[in-house]
């Protein structure tokens, strides 16, 4: 297969740009919209104003628990692998939190905002993605596209709580339930736009360009001295960073 032309990349990396904003911004919808309403609803189901924090913390911890794991996936199976698999996981936890709220289980709703932290971290590594394929001269350009549609995301989210409202009622619901409604359509959405959209995938076509291999292998361990190893063969530190050569084009 011939090598693509600086056309063709810059294509695809216009491609990639368009994907991951049109996801950010629905996605960021997603996480304001829950952010506008997590504290009020945690509060109306323990009866305490000082557990309201705690739906804003839950969804804080859930991002840094899913970071790594999507992280590492996105470095084995590409950035399609996942951010989308981030972005249906936080659809997940949209669904169980409704389900907390309308059955008034606050254990319930408090592990919904747990998942829908895998969101805030899969808005974070979309960042990465818009950088993969991009040249020195446009990287920080390309990065920042991405960040700014989330913010457009996250400032329409909280417009949709009165819209929200209505909805759930109409359905039978909790009407603070409503924007998790929303949120919960918009995760599914980014994750689709995502799996349809964002190919070929950047961080594999930037490795294969680097002339790296798409899926990278253990390696095996260092013997010490005397015959003892740091660790078993095949054996995969969880704390190991993967490093992504990525290309320069100028």
């Amino acid at each position: 297969m011939s090598a693509p032309t600086a056309m063709d990349l810059a294509r695809l990396q216009r491609r990639t740009l368009v994907t991951l904003a049109l996801a950010q911004t629905i996605g960021g919808v997603g996480v304001g919209s829950a952010l506008s309403v997590g504290g009020l609803i945690a509060e109306e189901l323990t009866g305490s104003s000082s557990w309201a924090g705690t739906a804003t913390t839950t969804i804080t911890l859930g991002a840094a628990l899913f970071a790594l794991p999507l992280a590492g996936l996105a470095a084995r199976r590409g950035r399609r692998a996942g951010l989308g698999t981030g972005w249906f996981a936080a659809a997940l936890g949209g669904a169980v939190a409704v389900a907390g709220a309308s059955f008034a289980s606050f254990p319930l709703f408090l592990v919904g905002m747990a998942l829908f932290g895998s969101g805030s971290a899969t808005g974070l590594q979309s960042r990465y993605a818009a950088a993969d394929l991009a040249g020195e001269r446009t990287r920080g350009r390309d990065l920042s596209i991405v960040v700014w549609a989330t913010t457009v995301g996250s400032v329409a989210g909280p417009n949709l709580t009165g819209p929200g409202g209505v909805l759930a009622a109409r359905v039978g619901l909790p009407e603070l339930v409503g924007p998790l409604l929303f949120a919960t359509a918009g995760f599914l959405a980014a994750g689709l736009l995502t799996l349809v959209l964002l190919r070929p995938d950047p961080l594999l076509t930037a490795r294969r360009l680097a002339g790296a291999p798409a899926r990278r292998r253990a390696v095996a361990p260092r013997a010490r001295p005397g015959g003892s190893s740091r660790a078993r063969p095949g054996r995969r530190w969880p704390w190991r960073a993967w490093r992504s050569p990525t290309p320069s084009w100028s």
